[in-house]
Order: C-alpha cells, then sequence, then structure tokens
C-alpha cells in the first residue's frame, strides 16, 4: 500500500511545482515542532495540541518536503496562491487595497460618527498609513484599537475589520450594544498596516508577508513588521530572525522600519485601553508574553476574557509559546510592555480562514468568520469599558426609587456590596453577558465564587413586574 501512495504522490507534485504551496506536517511531540522550526521553514499555523504544522514551501522545495515528511500533505493550492484579478474584483471576496479606499470612504461619507481615514505616517514606499475612527462619544471617551494585515498574505484580518465597522454603524441605535460602544468609547480601525506588501501582493498573487524594504542591510526580502517592534526587539534568534532572507526578519534595530515607528508613536497618542492586531490563520486568541512564553501580571483576565471571547467559535487562547511558538518584538507584547501608559490589554486573533487565499473564490467562510469575531469584538469592547467603569454613576430605576451597587474603593475586591431601596425585591441573581443565571446572592455582600471567570455581569432585581438591572465587573 505505501508504494503505492508514494507513486501517486509522485505523480500529483509536478502539477504543484510551478507555485508556493501550503503543507500540512503532522507533529508528535515538542521536538517534532522544533525541528520543524529549525529547519528554517516558514511557518503559517499550526497547533501542539492538535499535533500538526503548516508551513509554506517554495516550489522548488515542495517535492523535497514532502519526501522528508512522508505524513505531509498538500493544501488546496487556493490557500496559497491568490487568483489574479478580475473586472469585478482584486482580490476574489477579500478587500483589495482601492476596494479598501473605496469602503471607508463611502463609509465615512455616508455616516456622521465615522472619520475621513486619516494618515498617522507613511509607508517605506511612500503610501499613507491611515487609521478611522469611529464613535458617538467625545474626544476624551476611552479608545479601542483593532489592526489588520500587519502580514500582507492575510485578508482575511481585513475582511473582520471591515465588518465590525459595518456591524457598529448599521446596528447604532438598535442594538443595545453597539449603541452603548460607540456611545462610550472612540472605536479606532487600522485596516491595513502594511500597504506596501498588500500592493505587492495584488494583483499578480504575490505571497509577500513583510514590508518591501528589500535594501537593508542587503537585498533582504523585506522585514516582518510583526517582529520589528521594539519591546523585546531581538530577545532571541528562535522567536524572530536575524537573517535578511528568513521571513521573520526582525530588521536591523527596533522600530527600524517607518511603518511599525508610526504606528507606535500614533498609538501612544491615544493610548488605547487595548484591542485586537487581527492576523490569519489558526484559530488561536494569543495574548502575552510571546517572547519568554511566561504570564503577565494580567494573566487570570487575559485568559478569562480570552475564554469568553473564544467559546463561541472554540479558538484555542493562551500564550503563542503555549500553542505554537515563541515570538519577540511582537505588537501585542509591545502593546502590553512598552506603551508610555499603563499596560494595553491587547491579544492577537488568528483569524481561521483556509490557508491565506482560500477563501477567495466563496464567502462562506468569510462570513463565518466575520460573525465569530464580531462576537468577540464585542465581548473586548464591553469588558474594557466596564473596567474603566464608564457608566452614568451607579444607580438603576427601581419603582420610583433607585438601586445602588458599591464596589468599594478597590475594584478588584472578591464581595460585592449592593443595596436595593424601595421596593423589597422578590428575587435578586446575577446574569452574564448571554443572559445566563450563574448566582442568586443571599445578602447585600455577596462574595464572588473563586471559578466565576473575569467579565461583564449584571445584577438583577425582581419585585412583580418590576425589574432592574446594574451592569458590573469582575476583574481579579
Amino acid at each position: 500500500m505505501s508504494k503505492i501512495l508514494v507513486a501517486v504522490l509522485l505523480m500529483v507534485l509536478p502539477m504543484a511545482m510551478n507555485a508556493d504551496r501550503l503543507i500540512r506536517i503532522p507533529m508528535q511531540t515538542d521536538s517534532d515542532f522544533t525541528l520543524v522550526r529549525d529547519m528554517g521553514y516558514d511557518i503559517a499555523a499550526g497547533s501542539r495540541a492538535e499535533g500538526y504544522v503548516d508551513v509554506m514551501v517554495g516550489h522548488r522545495f515542495v517535492e523535497e518536503t514532502m519526501v522528508r515528511y512522508p505524513g505531509a500533505r498538500l493544501l488546496p493550492i487556493e490557500w496559497s496562491e491568490l487568483s489574479p484579478a478580475t473586472d469585478s474584483n482584486e482580490m476574489g471576496y477579500y478587500y483589495g487595497p482601492n476596494e479598501n479606499a473605496l469602503f471607508w470612504a463611502e463609509l465615512a461619507e455616508s455616516n456622521d460618527m465615522v472619520d475621513t481615514p486619516t494618515s498617522y505616517g507613511t509607508s517605506f514606499e511612500g503610501r499613507d498609513l491611515n487609521f478611522v475612527r469611529i464613535t458617538n462619544a467625545g474626544s476624551n471617551a476611552p479608545a479601542i484599537l483593532f489592526t489588520a494585515l500587519t502580514h500582507a498574505r492575510e485578508p482575511g484580518s481585513n475582511s473582520v475589520v471591515i465588518d465590525w465597522a459595518q456591524w457598529l454603524t448599521t446596528e447604532y441605535g438598535s442594538d443595545t450594544m453597539a449603541t452603548f460602544i460607540l456611545d462610550n468609547a472612540q472605536i479606532y480601525i487600522i485596516p491595513i498596516v502594511n500597504p506596501d506588501g498588500y500592493e505587492y501582493n495584488n494583483p499578480a498573487g504575490g505571497n509577500q508577508r513583510k514590508n518591501m524594504n528589500f535594501t537593508t542591510p542587503v537585498a533582504s526580502s523585506g522585514i516582518d513588521l510583526n517582529r520589528n517592534y521594539s519591546y523585546m526587539w531581538g530577545y532571541d534568534n528562535s522567536g524572530s530572525s536575524p537573517d535578511p532572507y528568513a521571513v521573520t526578519y526582525r530588521g536591523e534595530s527596533p522600530l527600524s522600519e517607518p511603518e511599525t515607528l508610526a504606528e507606535t508613536q500614533w498609538i501612544d497618542t491615544i493610548e488605547p485601553l487595548g484591542g485586537f492586531h487581527y492576523h490569519t490563520y489558526g484559530g488561536y486568541l494569543l495574548f502575552p508574553y510571546g517572547y519568554n512564553n511566561q504570564p503577565t501580571p494580567h494573566q487570570a483576565t487575559f485568559e478569562s476574557w480570552g475564554n469568553q471571547m473564544a467559546a463561541q467559535n472554540n479558538y484555542q487562547v493562551g500564550r503563542c509559546g503555549q500553542i505554537l511558538y515563541d515570538v519577540n518584538g511582537d505588537a501585542v507584547d509591545w502593546s502590553y510592555g512598552a506603551s508610555t501608559h499603563s499596560p494595553m490589554l491587547f491579544f492577537t486573533p488568528e483569524v481561521d480562514d483556509n490557508g491565506f487565499w482560500g477563501s477567495q473564490n466563496d464567502t462562506t467562510l468569510i462570513v463565518t468568520n466575520n460573525l465569530e469575531c464580531r462576537y468577540m469584538n464585542k465581548l473586548l469592547c464591553m469588558n474594557l469599558l466596564s473596567m474603566t467603569g464608564v457608566e452614568d454613576g451607579n444607580f438603576a430605576e427601581f419603582e420610583g426609587t433607585a438601586m445602588s451597587i458599591v464596589l468599594g474603593s478597590n475594584p478588584v475586591s472578591s464581595v460585592l456590596s449592593y443595596t436595593v431601596t424601595g421596593a423589597v425585591p422578590t428575587s435578586v441573581s446575577v446574569l452574564d453577558v448571554t443572559g445566563r443565571v450563574v448566582a442568586t446572592p443571599a445578602s447585600e455582600d455577596w462574595t464572588v465564587p473563586a471559578g466565576l471567570q473575569n467579565g461583564i455581569y449584571f445584577l438583577r432585581a425582581e419585585n412583580g413586574n418590576q425589574v432592574v438591572s446594574q451592569r458590573f465587573t469582575v476583574l481579579r
């Protein structure tokens, strides 16, 4: 049987030799993964828990890789190769550079809450680096940031932030969560962090991941922007590479690239509470620290928020080193560890697309991913806003009087003290954001159970037909 399989494999390979391909390699142990990484492969995705790693292989090395790893299999060619543009679109069902410009301009034109795209700097090749702000709150409201396309071959990340902007602006005034978010926060979006690389990939179907700085220190193949941030830049040579031709080449110095320098300087001016740095693919929700795979002081918050947000899509939640590999000089570590103000609670979602370009001819997965990531976006914003206490007081009307929830001077106290004045409630319950009852306090000094995840909850008091609720946050 094995001889027949090998014969078939060798017949198939020549047909795929004209294109770079994604190959899925079985991985049984951590040492198996280490060997793949140390071979210098362009690792695209994978999972230690699920026992595989996907690598992008140049067409000259496809056959060699398949022979080296007998259990490996070629992934569909559309996962790794973008078809040429047509008259109707640039990048299939993904938004190309020109389609992005048109979308954001039209959204700003049609909605007063959306600012016209604004430049915060220029790229290596001189393109504008743009952000978009969406808000119905004042300029003093807290900021939350979403970024996409740091790696230029990951268009599914851009689809997600476009969907997020559409949902916020379309549902404002009818959906209570969309309304609350825009009434209490400034939502910032960077649709394309790496416009030069994205333009290069359009319409020829390139697979450029890095930026287009091919000039330093020699004729390199660009700098991996997600290894060029200043926090723990160059910490070691496994989380990033000093080799100018490596896919994770970090550049000659921290923030050496105009894209990362301009972005970090601008982020420090808006001081976001947190946000998402979107990538693809694999289906992960990652948090710091990536450089040494060690927990931060906010480990419990990252874990509990992450588990809440991934409850619908079953993304793997953890530090990058727990799921795949260590990274250094990346955006999420910089956001948490190197900002000029308090730590920003950022995650890196790896959207679970089919490879890099696998949804170019079918919107089904794009729609699914957008919905699943929209759910995460909502919960992240609500968690961040609740953490800051953005709310008009601590009172809610109850039969003409008021219910007051007092958290005390310590915002991470394990005891929720509350009082209900006016009519005596017949029941008091605690609900999560889905409306599920998770607790029924027996007294007005309720000890929050140790097993209750960090996040947003509602205290609800009822008496006959009268119901009142007050939002609070568990944050350990």
